[in-house]
């Protein structure tokens, strides 16, 4: 078996090839991940609440074949329903299947605060309406979201076509855009776009930090194991103790 440290039950959003490319370039060895997905096409509030309703049985599925902790991806799908969901959600998963879960949402909130960020600028694939739904999540949740942009993507196979040369371009323009805003970190959500194997060339490159939907999870997930591994090359998040 080689999840001989762990064994990690993801559910994404959609089909994806980018979170289990990052988690295994930056993991420790053995520690496995166990993915599945919600199938969501769009992300659209009829799709969303059809993932929301399915999400029990997908968590069982993967639960039975043995995990020890289940990290929830689909972070629109929580967001949408206004601060707190994403515990709510988390817990409901937990009791449901006897399995430690953590909802991606929280990871990035948590990473942020452990990075000491407040002020955050939000930089994503999504589209303004999207964006907008999370800003209000966000500064529920305590942040002063002071500036963001999106790439006006609705469809997950859209946004996983992303390329790298886009996804640091595009992030690099809108931090210039906000420079003036005393932003403390960028805050990328989405598991489906090539960001986290990115975050030290932009921290190096901006002069702060940046939590990844993909570099939250794994740092949240490592600290849920106690596994202290310190991981370098990939930021601040995970080069920091846990």
């Amino acid at each position: 078996m080689y999840g001989w440290r762990a064994r990690v039950g993801s559910i994404s959003a959609s089909v994806t090839d980018i979170f289990p490319y990052e988690w295994y370039k930056i993991v420790p060895e053995g520690i496995t991940l166990r993915q599945t997905t919600l199938a969501i096409i769009q992300v659209k509030e009829k799709d969303l609440n059809e993932a929301r309703e399915r999400i029990e049985a997908v968590a069982l599925a993967v639960a039975r074949e043995g995990t020890d902790v289940m990290v929830l991806g689909g972070a629109p799908m929580v967001y949408m329903q206004g601060p707190g969901a994403d515990r709510a959600l988390s817990d409901r998963i937990t009791q449901v299947t006897g399995v430690p879960t953590i909802s991606n949402q929280t990871a990035m909130m948590d990473a942020l605060r452990a990075l000491g960020c407040e002020k955050i600028l939000l930089a994503t694939p999504h589209d303004q309406a999207t964006n907008e739904k999370l800003k209000r999540f966000l500064e529920g949740s305590g942040f002063q979201v002071r500036g963001m942009g999106g790439m006006g993507l609705i469809k997950n196979a859209e946004i996983n076509q992303i390329t790298r040369q886009q996804a640091y371009h595009f992030v690099k323009n809108t931090f210039r855009e906000h420079r003036d805003q005393e932003i403390e970190g960028i805050l990328m959500p989405c598991a489906n776009w090539p960001t986290s194997l990115l975050a030290s060339k932009w921290e190096v490159d901006l002069g702060i930090p940046v939590v990844t939907s993909n570099l939250a999870k794994i740092w949240a997930v490592l600290k849920t194991l106690e596994i202290r591994d310190v991981i370098r090359g990939f930021g601040r998040l995970l080069e920091q103790p846990r």
